[in-house]
């Protein structure tokens, strides 16, 4: 038997993803000690690593879910997940195409390779092992003079809008937990921060996104005006964190019944009580909808070192 730690090891998921697919899908059951521990036999890791690779595969989690219980699609099957398209060589091609858009300035290409690289899977696949790279890579190219900067501004915009139309096409769970999300006062780069909130979202999260560059005060304005369950401050450079601790703080101070969490590549130990995102957009949504449903454990709430 697995611990639910070992079992997330051996399917190659986060344990808060695991977490939201009993709940949300039923996909496994497994039982519990006496002290409420999951644990986790052959089956089960057979039918979640059978789950994972069909969302790898592009599959919605609940259809995914609902072929494996219903016997459409058997754990054992060694060809699992070829059912829908993969991403075989697009995902490389489609961001050589990005970036040579990008350099070039040329919006009609940015557009299309948005098109296939966005098209490798769901979305919290595709922003996971697509865009966030690509991201990455644009930056790179920008910083070593071989995007100039209006290529750059030019394909940052074009992501903007389609991670835009993703968080609106998510819609709005009014029953689900309430959660702000945007970026401290100064931050600008908040294209994570919007693939995030689209992911949180797509969970069932009620969430209202703020954007970037975001006083404190019109963050307790927010968080006052939406009754939110739940803050979540992105910190992407060493430069925002000062401005987030300030947030965070505040938050705290004005909601201390609120879950005050953090994200981002400078996040790390930036305030006491403060919940540290895991990275990546699939991971980082996931463990959020845990610690609103109640299933992390305490220690998962990191006391930082100030």
């Amino acid at each position: 038997m697995f611990t639910i730690k070992q079992a997330a090891q051996a399917v190659g998921v986060s344990e808060a993803t695991l977490r939201t697919w009993e709940r949300r899908y039923d996909v496994v059951c497994p039982p519990r000690t006496q002290a409420g521990y999951r644990l986790y036999g052959q089956p089960e890791i057979a039918a979640l690593t059978a789950m994972r690779r069909l969302v790898d595969a592009g599959w919605a989690p609940a259809t995914a879910a609902r072929a494996i219980v219903g016997g459409e699609v058997s754990p054992d099957d060694a060809e699992l997940g070829q059912e829908q398209p993969t991403s075989g060589t697009v995902a490389p091609a489609a961001l050589e195409e990005f970036l040579a858009a990008a350099a070039g300035m040329d919006p009609l290409g940015i557009v299309a390779s948005l098109d296939k690289g966005m098209s490798i899977g769901s979305f919290e696949h595709a922003a996971d092992s697509w865009l966030s790279p690509a991201l990455r890579a644009l930056g790179e190219g920008w910083a070593g003079g071989e995007i100039d900067v209006a290529g750059e501004h030019m394909a940052s915009h074009h992501v903007l809008r389609r991670l835009s139309a993703a968080f609106d096409a998510a819609g709005s769970r009014a029953r689900g937990p309430k959660v702000v999300v945007g970026l401290p006062a100064g931050s600008r780069h908040e294209l994570g921060a919007l693939a995030f909130a689209t992911a949180a979202r797509r969970l069932g999260l009620n969430v209202l996104y703020l954007g970037a560059d975001v006083p404190v005060q019109s963050w307790i304005a927010a968080v006052d005006g939406h009754s939110a369950d739940a803050a979540v401050v992105g910190v992407i450079s060493p430069e925002d964190r000062g401005p987030a601790r300030t947030t965070v703080r505040r938050l705290q101070k004005q909601r201390p019944d609120m879950v005050v969490a953090v994200g981002g590549a400078s996040s790390g130990s930036l305030a006491s009580g403060v919940h540290e995102l895991p990275e990546g957009t699939t991971a980082a949504a996931g463990t959020l909808d845990a610690v609103l449903h109640g299933e992390t454990a305490t220690s998962s709430k990191r006391a930082a070192r100030t």
